[in-house]
């Protein structure tokens, strides 16, 4: 008789695929290693790229955009590594292979990959936008935090379509994915995307993020809660705003004191809010 795997067992075996099916190349694997996405070899970037024409008029077009340059355009990416910081040049180039993830377009139910990958980016460019308000936390690792936190998602979606389409049925504004999936499968998407991105190598902050956006309360004596922090509350008010993960708003708010770890009282909030939208129109070009 066959013995059912336990959840972390299951788990487990999810984790694995999902480094099967979400496997990065080296050149991006160095390019993390490197500690905080420092590019300390521009030339192995260089030809990186020249060796993926694509991916780097991808980046090219995201060096260009509101959030990293509001002057002339960038005539090539040597051209923007002169003037962006080499922490970015990094971060944007990881994320524009990352992209590739989120193609071919496939919609299940109320969820589209492209609404995910609109979703990640609105939760970085707002969680950037709060790091810089508040000065708690590097908005550039923010950022990076806010672009993978629901990496686990797009890695249930690809690797158990049928189990993910069944968490999305009973996923409401009552029932939140993750609850479902610890219901459903006995784990959910933030364990998975935390597992994900320890196998890519990201920094903790990054991987704790992925893990703790929707109970940031719990790791409030943590060196990284402040990025944390940044991304649960931009998790929040993007899926509040209409920026969702899934078509509904199923995040609850972070408890009081999450905001307080941040020192966001309701003035500081009213200044969020008015800069909201431009941080959103921002991460939208990010395509």
């Amino acid at each position: 008789m066959t013995t059912k795997p336990q959840p972390l067992s299951r788990l487990g075996l999810q984790t694995d695929q999902a480094r099967w099916e979400m496997p990065l190349p080296d050149q991006v694997r160095r390019l993390i290693a490197s500690g905080d996405f420092v590019v300390c070899e521009h030339d192995a970037l260089k030809s990186w790229l020249a060796s993926d024409p694509d991916l780097a008029v991808r980046l090219l077009r995201w060096c260009n955009t509101p959030l990293f340059n509001l002057s002339t355009p960038y005539n090539s990416v040597e051209d923007a590594a002169k003037i962006m910081k080499g922490q970015q040049i990094a971060q944007l180039a990881v994320l524009a292979c990352v992209r590739n993830f989120f193609i071919p377009e496939k919609e299940i139910d109320i969820y589209s990959r492209e609404r995910l990958w609109g979703h990640s980016m609105a939760v970085a460019a707002v969680g950037s936008l709060i790091a810089r308000t508040c000065s708690v936390a590097n908005p550039d690792l923010v950022f990076m935090a806010g672009a993978l936190h629901d990496i686990g998602m797009l890695a249930s979606e690809r690797i158990d379509q049928a189990s993910f389409q069944e968490v999305l049925l009973e996923t409401d504004e009552l029932s939140p994915s993750y609850e479902v999936e610890q219901d459903f499968l006995g784990w959910d998407h933030t364990q998975l995307g935390e597992a994900l991105l320890q196998h890519w190598g990201m920094p903790e902050a990054i991987c704790m993020s992925a893990r703790y956006h929707h109970a940031a309360e719990t790791c409030l004596e943590h060196p990284h809660s402040k990025v944390v922090s940044c991304v649960a509350i931009a998790n929040h008010l993007c899926s509040r705003v209409g920026w969702s993960s899934v078509g509904k708003h199923a995040v609850a708010s972070p408890p009081p004191t999450v905001f307080a770890d941040l020192g966001i009282d309701s003035d500081l909030l009213t200044v969020l809010w008015q800069r909201l939208y431009s941080s959103l129109e921002s991460g939208a070009r990010l395509r």
